[in-house]
């Protein structure tokens, strides 16, 4: 689409679902929305978490034909936890360094906001509001940290540094550019035809205990 639409006026009620894919099911389409036999519906909003990374397929349709859409990467989630069982952590004001082991392997990267908690000194507790700014195997930047120098921490402090489950907002994925709109307020949103709804399914299932959930919110709606 690709064009600004005066806001939408939902003329009928807000629906909403979320949509479990696992090992199981992730290959089989499942309906993200239900279609509606009133009039087109706007989605404004479609999110999908992710316990590991994975493709998203979407498409649409009527109940008889349908067409492709977009295959959209989800963002991944940064690997679990690290904790001092076994390695020492020693910490300066702006980095974190671990005396064995990788935090690129683990799966951290520039930009993660990490919770580090339980350490002895207070200013290194951080919440996952500062964000990595430069990473090797064995240091951590934090480049807006204000924390406490201390040589090295053993044993009976347990440090997780980890973040939350990965979130990937699909109405501003750019393969989903040509489908999505955005009204006069600058919200984006996904028109479908009435009677149309729209699927998904997962180009490689999760593995076993992984999901990915997709939510998604539509309304009726007059005045586009």
């Amino acid at each position: 689409m690709g064009t600004t639409y005066k806001e939408a006026i939902f003329c009928g009620n807000m629906a909403g679902k979320l949509t479990q894919f696992t090992n199981a099911n992730g290959l089989t389409y499942a309906d993200i929305t239900t279609a509606d036999a009133n009039g087109p519906v706007r989605i404004d909003s479609l999110a999908a978490t992710a316990d590991e990374a994975g493709v998203l397929a979407l498409k649409i349709s009527d109940g008889t034909n349908s067409y492709p859409m977009s295959n959209i990467t989800l963002t991944r989630p940064v690997k679990n936890s690290v904790t001092n069982g076994g390695i020492t952590f020693a910490w300066a004001a702006t980095t974190i360094t671990r005396s064995a082991g990788s935090f690129l392997a683990d799966g951290f990267k520039v930009g993660d906001m990490p919770i580090v908690s339980d350490c002895p000194d207070a200013a290194n507790n951080l919440d996952g509001t500062k964000a990595i700014t430069a990473l090797t195997d064995t240091v951590m930047t934090i480049g807006t940290a204000s924390m406490t120098t201390r040589a090295a921490c053993y044993g009976v402090a347990v440090i997780a540094l980890f973040n939350i489950q990965a979130v990937t907002n699909l109405l501003a994925a750019a393969n989903m550019a040509p489908f999505v709109g955005t009204d006069a307020a600058g919200n984006k949103f996904l028109e479908l035809p009435q009677g149309w709804k729209l699927q998904a399914a997962l180009l490689a299932a999760p593995t076993s205990g992984k999901t990915i959930n997709v939510q998604a919110r539509w309304g009726t709606y007059a005045g586009a």
